[in-house]
């Protein structure tokens, strides 16, 4: 079983990291925002100076590869719900049994 979130934000990394508890089925989550997950309300702080973008992950880096969830910076531009593909804007396309919006 193959779950694909589409969404690197809080919603969508709380939702991999439940799925991980729950099972051993591959995780993958996309992304084209960027390629780390850290809190988008401390970003004023980070301008402001009172913190350092380290400070922003709320898991370490080798969190992902520890939790076996992928990875991927790509722009879906298309869902195709009928035959379970995702196809990204460089033509790639991508399968999945079950997917969630995040």
């Amino acid at each position: 079983m193959h779950t694909v979130i589409i969404g690197n934000g809080i919603s969508g990394i709380t939702a991999a990291r439940w799925l991980r508890k729950l099972g051993n089925n591959k995780i993958t989550v996309i992304s084209s925002e960027s390629q780390y997950f850290y809190s988008r309300t401390a970003l004023m702080y980070i301008y402001m100076g009172h913190m350092g973008f380290d400070e922003t992950k709320p898991y370490e880096d080798y969190f992902w590869e520890k939790n076996r969830i992928d990875l991927l910076n790509a722009h879906i531009k298309h869902v195709d719900f009928e035959n379970k593909t995702l196809q990204t804007a460089d033509n790639k396309s991508i399968r999945y049994d079950k997917l969630i919006l995040a």
